[in-house]
């Protein structure tokens, strides 16, 4: 296993949705409507540690952070307390991992597409997810995402990785 690139990105809590959305369409070009800060900070961290490289088809995508999106899943639980209807949307993000598909959709991920729940160790574990399927010649790339959260923080971080050829 090699690696290729990493990025880190951290902003404020702070920082309102729009502005958020302004700076990662303004540094990235993509379209970013609807997207909660979740995935705005994935987007953004993977754009950055990809730069030129050229991802093959064979690539996979193994994230992990302790929640889905704490903003979303207040969003919902309070409009239960408040007796109003979930969105669909929202429902939909929240058993899934909406971010894993954007970023697999955005950045032409067609490989294995797994999301942990973990908060120990979670750069390990999906770094030693990736090179599993590597070692089983599944894919030749892997976008490895680790998100964390704080009060205060939001963080994310991006490694890149590439089968090198030697199995392990």
């Amino acid at each position: 296993m090699k690696e290729l690139a990493t990025s880190h990105i951290s902003f404020e809590k702070s920082l309102d949705i729009k502005s958020l959305r302004q700076q990662v369409k303004q540094e990235t070009g993509l379209v970013v409507r609807r997207m909660d800060a979740f995935t705005l900070i994935a987007l953004l961290a993977v754009h950055r540690a990809k730069g030129d490289i050229q991802l093959s088809k064979r690539c996979g995508l193994y994230s992990c952070a302790d929640y889905f999106s704490s903003e979303l899943m207040q969003s919902m639980l309070r409009d239960m307390h408040n007796a109003q209807a979930i969105k669909p949307l929202s429902f939909v993000a929240s058993v899934g991992n909406a971010a894993n598909y954007y970023l697999a959709n955005t950045f032409g991920i067609d490989g294995p597409n797994i999301f942990l729940g973990s908060s120990e160790q979670a750069m390990v574990k999906n770094q030693v997810l990736a090179e599993a399927d590597m070692g089983s010649n599944l894919i030749d790339h892997g976008v490895v995402v680790v998100w964390q959260e704080d009060e205060k923080v939001r963080q994310c971080w991006v490694k890149i990785i590439e089968n090198d050829g030697f199995s392990s």
